[in-house]
């Protein structure tokens, strides 16, 4: 049996690994009442192995909302305050906030202004979440359909991460965590990218590995930086290009997911790599042909690049209308900070576009 890995880091405590459900049964002793916040695919699939690993836990409410991207709203979070309010919610109460990266951003959210502030605890029930979305306390709701537009720094007061949860997931799901471990090792983690490289995501087999080192990268990061004013920075690869694509598709017939997005936004941002730090051609290759080896190629063309760009202008890194860029020095190394124009943006959704190799 593997043992769990527990970090405590003020003031967010982590434990992670096989048999992590049950090693948190001691972080409800001293609230008056659990309220857990879900959504509906959760509640059906996953509910059930929170209730048996944890059966000495009563569970005083469940808020259920509507899954997928297009909800995290502010529709949605005016839902769950009411809930909450319908409930007499207080703040001898704990949230437990149960799903994948959209539960744990909405619902960090409720809970941190309801009455201005419940304590919460994360149990993230996706890849995604495990290895990103619930891991350093930010939370938030999508507006205008612009990803993340409002929302708080709010630190859980523990995480909890087991991979009992995953056996429940589709595959498009696997594969969009997927592209947040790729990440780790692209910009940090080398030892990571190499374990992974040249597989597919659905031939890891050693996922409790995988989920400790990359969750540990991102920890490592959160706890010198909470606040993203430095280091923390180097985590946005792959996320100014990408979030600007996952909102381009949210307006569509056919939204996509967050590691989707995020996969064609490491495609263009290490092509920008190459161009501002001399990446050697074999390297960007190296790095497009693993994530074309795990993800399709998304079909908007040259004609949608103007209005990807004017959603990129909507990025919150944008500043004085220069975007401002974490990208790769080297593979392993990651700088943030890195100020782009926009011919060389155009220039990476162009070599996207046309599925080059590196030239």
């Amino acid at each position: 049996m593997n043992i769990p890995l527990v970090l405590d880091a003020e003031p967010v405590s982590y434990i992670i690994g096989n048999d992590a459900l049950e090693k948190s049964a001691n972080k409800f002793n001293k609230y008056k009442r659990i309220i857990v916040i879900t959504d509906e695919n959760v509640e059906k699939f996953c509910l059930h192995v929170f209730k048996q690993k944890l059966p000495l836990i009563n569970i005083d409410g469940v808020i259920t909302i509507k899954s997928g991207e297009e909800h995290k709203t502010i529709n949605q979070l005016t839902y769950i305050w009411n809930e909450l309010t319908r409930l007499n919610a207080d703040r001898d109460d704990l949230i437990v906030n149960l799903g994948g990266g959209v539960v744990t951003d909405i619902g960090g959210m409720a809970a941190a202004t309801f009455k201005r502030g419940l304590v919460f605890i994360n149990y993230p029930t996706t890849l995604l979440g495990m290895v990103d979305a619930a891991i350093g306390g930010k939370t938030g709701i999508d507006f205008e359909g612009f990803k993340n537009q409002v929302g708080l720094f709010v630190a859980p007061k523990c995480v909890i991460i087991d991979p009992v949860f995953l056996h429940t997931l589709e595959d498009v799901q696997w594969q969009s965590g997927f592209a947040e471990v790729l990440k780790y090792g692209l910009i940090m983690d080398k030892e990571l990218w190499q374990k992974l490289e040249g597989i597919k995501y659905n031939e890891v087999v050693d996922w409790n590995m995988v989920i400790i080192k990359a969750a540990r990268d991102k920890i490592d990061i959160v706890r010198c930086d909470i606040l993203e004013k430095g280091i923390r920075k180097n985590l946005n690869f792959g996320h100014t290009v990408g979030h600007s694509l996952e909102s381009f598709y949210l307006k569509s017939a056919n939204p996509v997911t967050h590691g989707m997005a995020i996969a064609a936004g490491m495609i263009c941002e290490s092509w920008l790599s190459s161009k501002i730090f001399n990446i050697e051609c074999t390297k960007l290759n190296t790095i497009v042909d693993m994530i074309d080896k795990n993800f399709n190629r998304f079909d908007f063309t040259t004609d949608d690049i103007p209005g990807i760009m004017q959603l990129m202008r909507q990025d919150k890194k944008v500043r004085e209308n220069k975007h401002n860029f974490s990208l790769l020095r080297k593979l392993g190394k990651a700088v943030h900070e890195i100020e782009v124009d926009d011919k060389l943006i155009i220039q990476s959704l162009e070599f996207y576009v046309n599925r080059k190799s590196c030239d």
